[in-house]
């Protein structure tokens, strides 16, 4: 159904936007990582401070839609994402766009939907739980140290996905 595969698209995109720009909710959770497994986060406390200096007035001047403040950092609105991409992701595996072929036909777009949600999900309830939630170093890996990277992915996913519908795995 094409009402799945806008939803997918645009899912893709929107998950993808949250996990690379707007503020990591694991920060100072049981969800965050250690010193000892690595992080992507980069120590620029070395660096020139004019080149900080520009990036902060850059950001200031652009779009607020990722500041503090705003609805892509509302952990309400995070959750819906995460919920509608879990379903969309599903779906869409389950009923194929038109005549294109089962299963593999949206295979990437759908693994984009579902492993960009559980990221979503996994953040919203590391941050709302007070109990500590011990995943695997590799889905650690995937999910909370990559988060950037997994974004990237859905972006990518979701604008090839709608560049291309009918291309097999896209």
């Amino acid at each position: 159904m094409l009402q799945f595969y806008f939803l997918s698209v645009l899912l893709n995109i929107v998950a993808g936007l949250i996990l690379v720009y707007a503020s990591d909710f694991t920060k100072g959770t049981s969800l965050a990582a250690s010193d000892e497994q690595g992080s992507d986060d980069f120590d620029f406390a070395g660096e020139d401070t004019d080149a900080s200096e520009t990036a902060e007035s850059a950001s200031s001047e652009g779009v607020k839609i990722f500041a503090d403040g705003s609805f892509m950092n509302d952990s309400l609105f995070r959750l819906v994402v995460g919920v509608l991409g879990l379903l969309a992701g599903l779906l869409i595996i389950i009923s194929p766009i038109q005549t294109d072929t089962p299963v593999i036909g949206d295979l990437v777009p759908a693994l984009a939907n579902i492993l960009g949600s559980v990221a979503l999900l996994l953040e919203f309830y590391a941050n709302k739980l007070s109990t500590e939630i011990n995943l695997p170093f590799f889905l650690q890996g995937i999910f909370v140290t990559g988060r950037r990277y997994l974004g990237v992915f859905c972006i990518i996913a979701g604008l090839m996905h709608f560049i291309f519908p009918r291309i097999l795995f896209l």
